[in-house]
């Protein structure tokens, strides 16, 4: 039969050409062991996960790759944290935190002296002030008889034998209140208009080498418009200021024609506003402890102090 040997024929005429295809591809030189032979298992699968990378070298994590390119986002990506602020995706930013309550706040403070008219007028003035508002402020002025002689009431022309005294709790007149309208919207700094009330108890006496001759009680009672300025250096602080005022109180007193007998002829009535006092026992002469433009009154103020925000 001829079969088997034209098969057997066909089978060595392929080795022989797989050979020569095998020497001219390796130079003519014997292939390699194995080659020809079918591939190890898990030839052409892909390499398992972080092949050909070590940790930490050529490239960090996320680095030239950012979410979204190819791969799904980290956890969390596009919530509110760095990079991404609240407001500019998925509604209004959140509410700032409210500040703890710090309970109450002491206001602004001002303590202060006349020294002008603590010499002149013998009244010492303390000048106590609060700030209500930005703009407003609360002031109390107890005064307090210091000089019985000041040298005010020989500038008027009355003699020695005139002394003043307080009518009050002690040496303390009483008490003036204001309300102080700052300018600027800060109160102890700047200009500032305010509206004064004074409400002060005085006793007037005269005496000679015998004893007392006559005495005077009367409450200035003064309704200010007053407009002041004020100047500051840390806690330091100056003002000055001037008011024109009207008497509310109108007491008057006089004495009939002389002679006359001092505190017992004496009358309330009738006096075409004066408030006489005798300087003398037979009333020949009289001093006018209202002065000349009553019932208008001039206040003059300058004031050193401190001040405590």
């Amino acid at each position: 039969m001829r079969l088997p040997v034209a098969t057997a024929s066909a089978s060595l005429l392929a080795v022989l050409l797989a050979s020569s295809s095998a020497g001219a591809q390796y130079g003519g030189q014997p292939p390699p062991p194995g080659y020809g032979q079918p591939p190890p298992p898990g030839y052409g699968q892909p390499p398992p996960p972080g092949y050909g990378q070590q940790p930490g070298y050529g490239q960090q994590p996320g680095y030239g790759q950012q979410p979204g390119y190819g791969q799904p986002p980290p956890p969390g990506y596009g919530q509110q944290g760095y990079g991404q602020q609240g407001g500019y995706y998925g509604g209004p930013p959140p509410p700032p935190p409210r500040k703890p309550d710090s309970g109450f706040e002491v206001p602004p403070l001002s303590f202060r002296i006349d020294p002008f008219n603590w010499l002149l007028q013998g009244r010492l003035g303390l000048e106590l002030e609060v700030g209500l508002l930005d703009f407003m402020s609360f002031e109390l002025v107890p005064v307090f008889v210091v000089n019985e002689q000041p040298p005010v009431i020989n500038f008027r022309g009355i003699d020695e034998e005139l002394t003043q005294h307080s009518n009050g709790i002690g040496s303390m007149a009483g008490a003036a209140f204001g309300l102080g309208f700052w300018l600027e919207g800060k109160p102890f700094e700047g200009n500032v208009l305010r509206v004064i009330l004074t409400n002060y108890g005085y006793e007037y006496r005269t005496s000679d080498d015998a004893g007392d001759i006559d005495a005077v009680e009367h409450t200035e009672r003064h309704l200010y418009g007053f407009f002041g300025s004020h100047s500051r250096w840390g806690f330091f602080t100056l003002s000055a200021g001037i008011g024109l005022g009207v008497e509310l109180n109108k007491e008057e007193r006089c004495y009939p024609t002389p002679p006359a007998t001092p505190k017992t002829d004496a009358t309330t009535s009738g006096c075409d506003g004066q408030l006489l006092i005798s300087m003398d026992r037979n009333t020949s002469k009289l001093a006018d402890l209202n002065g000349g433009f009553h019932p208008v009154y001039l206040m003059g103020r300058f004031s050193l102090g401190i001040v405590i925000d």
